[in-house]
């Protein structure tokens, strides 16, 4: 059961950067040696994660175990706020997800006792515009992960952005600019027509 909970754990971060960060670390922290081994394998993403800044547009899904009712699923408004049952509106904009663990911790204790927090992050999603140059014409791709982004990139690892951030857009062009002949050869061929039709008409 717990290798299936691991797998499914960091799968879901991998994929989709969904990181129950309090689940993994207050267990790590109680002396579990499962959680403190799964806390280590993907230690590096959740470092990575503690680092990430909240801002509008991510989604947070809060729980507090045991209390099931409290559970809810927010996004960060465009004033950098969420709304929590018996917290109300609290600002995360700007925050970590360790010192929004903190706030949601400190404010629901004041109602549970010794309440555990589980904080679900779906960071914000990277948008890609995809232009081709063969028909010019523009496509928006939105990306759920850096993975997916790089895939909708289609450059070579040696051309890619060095980081990409969540909330960015990035620009890509796309198959092959046609040439001045590509580009205009209808235009001949309709003048050529005008002008055979003109003479014509003119030596009737």
């Amino acid at each position: 059961m717990r290798k299936i909970i691991s797998v499914m754990l960091i799968f879901l971060h991998l994929t989709f950067g969904i990181v129950p960060t309090t689940l993994l670390y207050n267990n790590a922290m109680s002396g579990s040696r499962f959680y403190t081994i799964l806390y280590n394998v993907i230690g590096s993403h959740l470092s990575l994660a503690d680092e990430y800044r909240l801002a509008p547009g991510d989604v947070l899904e809060v729980k507090i175990v045991g209390q099931d009712k409290l559970d809810t699923k927010q996004t960060i408004t465009p004033d950098g706020t969420i709304s929590l049952p018996m917290l109300g509106r609290l600002i995360a904009s700007g925050l970590t997800l360790k010192q929004l663990d903190s706030v949601l911790a400190s404010g629901f204790s004041k109602y549970i006792n010794k309440p555990q927090v589980v904080v679900y992050l779906t960071p914000r999603p990277i948008y890609v515009v995809q232009h081709d140059q063969s028909k010019n014409t523009w496509d928006v791709k939105e990306a759920k992960s850096v993975t997916e982004a790089q895939a909708f990139l289609n450059r070579p690892s040696s051309s890619r952005p060095s980081s990409i951030e969540s909330g960015a857009v990035l620009t890509v062009d796309t198959g092959t600019k046609p040439d001045w002949w590509e580009q205009n050869w209808y235009k001949i061929i309709t003048a050529t027509a005008v002008i055979a039709g003109v003479y014509v008409t003119l030596h009737k």
